[in-house]
This record gives structure tokens, sequence and C-alpha cells, in this order.
């Protein structure tokens, strides 16, 4: 307990601090009530021994001060016995008891173990107080959470009895399973969810008392592909007294299964018609006799451009795995951007020829740089060019050509390395 003793005379103001100070009282002192208030202000006191007698700043402006500011601090008058019209004057404006000059250590010490006492219990009743209101709120607040949590889940709730009535439901389930029925509570679940399976489903479980999955097909028991997952209610004795079931839309991973086994479909035809085409010309190869070195070096040519199709069909699918499982790395350095453009043309001319379009290349006068990982940007390149050559009719023309812009200055990382000599570097827009 913290103590504050506010008196103008100081062989009160120590002799309160001798008889308290003993008795496991923190005791703090102020000579006149304007130093009391500033104490006040600045700190928290449980209990005020106040002189209302005092110059200046009196007795009762520092009680009103208090009581204002301090509502829970208990306040003991302390007056001489000609003043005790005053000192009950005090109590009617709210200080806990007064004890009259002079004044024995023991009555001291027990006017204030009474303002102790009651100084915990009323912060006790306050703690129980603000506990029982905590409570309260907190379960409004529990409540008022899980009914939002309920109102707002995607998936589709319904909670039924033990005999299959529909007790509870979320708004997600009517628009889901585009439920009809007005109202759904109270009513069997086979009034609202025209679907054996689903019925028989929550019957299997209020009945084994084990969780059950099932998967719907579209236009079944809802538009949509449908995972349900009900499992038993339980009481805290463990007898089951009914089932909660919820729908999870599935519609997009069906969707996406379809699209992967599109597109595994079509891997397998990307491969598999280059390939046979390869082991034709290999037969056909086989079949030239000691003559046919031209031939046979055609059909070599032609070999290499399948194969190299494949392969960069297979680049390219390594490339997408490893972004999507984010593993691709990139090692940046200074690339020449012209001999990355004439290996471009070296890989992608046969094809160009085969197809009978001329593949031209513009190299650019300059030698210019730029900051990129030189097997991914070949990559871009050729991709961008190889586009080119499959959409452009036969007797077409390609033209791969660079030239050089200004650009803002940019700074390129620290970590790269710095151009040679006489070579001009920029930077690779984002």
């Amino acid at each position: 307990m913290r103590v504050l003793v506010v008196d103008d005379e100081k062989v009160i103001r120590e002799g309160c601090d001798r008889a308290l100070g003993d008795r496991g009282y923190e005791i703090h002192k102020a000579e006149n009530g304007d130093e009391g208030i500033a104490r006040l202000k600045k700190e928290s006191f449980d209990i005020v021994l106040l002189d209302l007698m005092m110059p200046g700043t009196d007795g009762f402006s520092v009680l009103r001060w208090i009581r204002q500011n301090r509502p829970t601090t208990m306040v003991i008058i302390i007056t001489g016995f000609a003043t005790v019209a005053k000192a009950v004057a005090a109590m009617k404006e709210g200080a806990f008891d007064f004890v009259g000059k002079p004044f024995t250590p023991d009555y001291i010490r027990l006017v204030v173990q009474r303002a102790a006492e009651k100084r915990a219990l009323l912060a006790e009743t306050t703690r129980l107080r603000e506990e029982h209101m905590l409570d309260i709120e907190t379960i409004h607040e529990e409540q008022s959470r899980l009914q939002t949590v309920f109102a707002c889940m995607d998936g589709a709730v319904i909670v039924t009895s033990r005999d299959g009535v529909v007790v509870l439901h979320n708004p997600a389930a009517i628009r889901m399973l585009q439920i009809e029925t007005d109202p759904v509570i109270g009513k069997h679940l086979s009034e609202s969810i025209q679907d054996q399976n689903a019925v028989a489903m929550v019957e299997e479980v209020v009945e084994s008392g084990k969780a059950v999955s099932i998967e719907f097909p579209a236009n079944t028991i809802s538009p949509l592909y449908l995972r349900a997952r009900c499992a038993p209610v339980r009481t805290e004795a463990g007898k089951v007294v009914g089932s909660v079931t919820v729908f999870e839309d599935i519609t997009p991973e069906k969707k996406m299964d379809q699209h992967k086994s599109e597109f595994v479909a079509m891997v397998v035809h990307e491969l598999r018609a280059p390939l046979a085409s390869v082991e034709q010309m290999i037969y056909a190869i086989n079949a030239c006799g000691p003559d046919g070195t031209e031939r046979k070096d055609h059909l070599l040519g032609r070999i290499s451009v399948r194969i190299k199709d494949q392969l960069r069909l297979i680049e390219n699918l390594l490339a997408l795995s490893r972004l999507e499982t984010g593993a691709l790395s990139l090692n940046l350095e200074p690339t020449n951007g012209n001999e990355v453009l004439s290996e471009v043309v070296e890989v992608v001319g046969p094809k160009a020829e085969s197809g009978g379009i001329k593949l031209e290349c513009e190299r650019c006068p300059l030698e210019w740089w730029i900051n990129a990982d030189r097997a991914q940007i070949r990559v871009v390149f050729t991709n961008i060019v190889d586009n080119a050559i499959k959409y452009t009719p036969a007797e077409g023309r390609v033209t791969v050509s660079a030239v050089m812009t200004p650009l803002p200055p940019r700074v390129l990382p620290k970590t790269s390395a710095p151009p040679e000599p006489g070579r001009r570097m920029i930077a690779c827009p984002s």
C-alpha cells in the first residue's frame, strides 16, 4: 500500500512515517496542498492522510480534487479536536475516516489498516466485476464470431438431428445446393435435397458414428462438382445426437484435372509425331544405297532439326515445371546479344528452310550486351523466332534484327562483371 501524508507540520509527517513505515506501508510526504496534488498527478497512491487546515490550498480543495480524479483513493482526514465538525463535513464529501491531533501510533495504524482493508476489498470487487463483464463480453463476442464465421463460410453447412431433421444451415447451403424449400429448418433433409445418396450418407453417419466423405458429380445434387464430408455430432458423454455436413465446391479442381489430361494428350502428340518422323527417316537412310550420300545428308539434317525441336519442347516443359515449383533460378551475367541471336538463327534455320521460309538475320553493327541468364534469354528468343516461322506461310520471310536505341541510364547490379574495353553494356528492361 502506498500512503501519501499531506500536512504542513513536519512532526505530523514524521510521526506518520515512524508509526506506519515498519508495517509494510510505502510512505511518501508532501508539505502542503499544492505539493500533494502535484504528487497525486504524477503517482498513484492507495491512501492519503490529509490535513484540513493548511496555508494556501487547504485540505478540502485537495479532497475535492482526489474525489474527482482519483476516486478509488482512500482519504483519512487529520484534524485538531477544535475542527471535528470540519472533519465530519469532509467525510460527507467522501473522506473515509478522520484522526484527531494528537494521535497515538496504535490509533493511526488502526485507522490506516481499516482503510487499507477497504481499499483491498474495493480493488477485489472491481477486479471481479471486470472479470464478470469480460466473461459476458467474451460469450457475446464468441457467439457473434461463430455466427459471422458460419455465415461467411464458402462451403455449404447443414446440421441435422438424429432423425434427419435440419436444425441449422448457413446461407451458402441454400445457394450452392439450390434449395427451394422455405423454410429448411424443421423439415427432413430429404424434402430439401433431392438426392438419395446425400440422405443415405447422413443416415449412415448417424447410425455408425463414423465420418463419411463422398463426391457428387455435377448436375446431381448441384450444378457444381461437390465433395461432402459428413461427421457425427456427439454429446460430452459420446452419444450421437445428429450430424454436420460440409459441402465443398471442387469444380475448379475437376476442371484443372481435365486441363491436365488435355495437356498430357497434347504433349504426347507433340512428342510422338516427331519421333515417328525420325524413325521413318532413319529407315529411309538405311534403305539408301551406296550412291545415296546426298539424300542421307539431307535426311540427317532433317533428323537433327526434329531432335532439336523435341529438345526445345522438353526444355520448355522443364522450365514451366521449375517456375511452378519456384525452383527456377537465374544466373545473371553480361551476355552478348549479337552472339545469342546468331545462335538462335542457327538453331531454327533448318526448320525455316524445310518449310520454304527465308530466314534473315540483320546483326546490329554495334556490340550490345544485356545483363541476363544466357540460357534462358536464348530460350526466349528461340521461342519468338520459332513461332514466327511456325505461323509464316510457305515462301514467306522472317527477319531477325537488333537495333540500338537510346535508353535512360540504369545502374547494373554490383554483382555484374564490367564489360571488356571497347564494348558497350546496356541493361535489359524488366
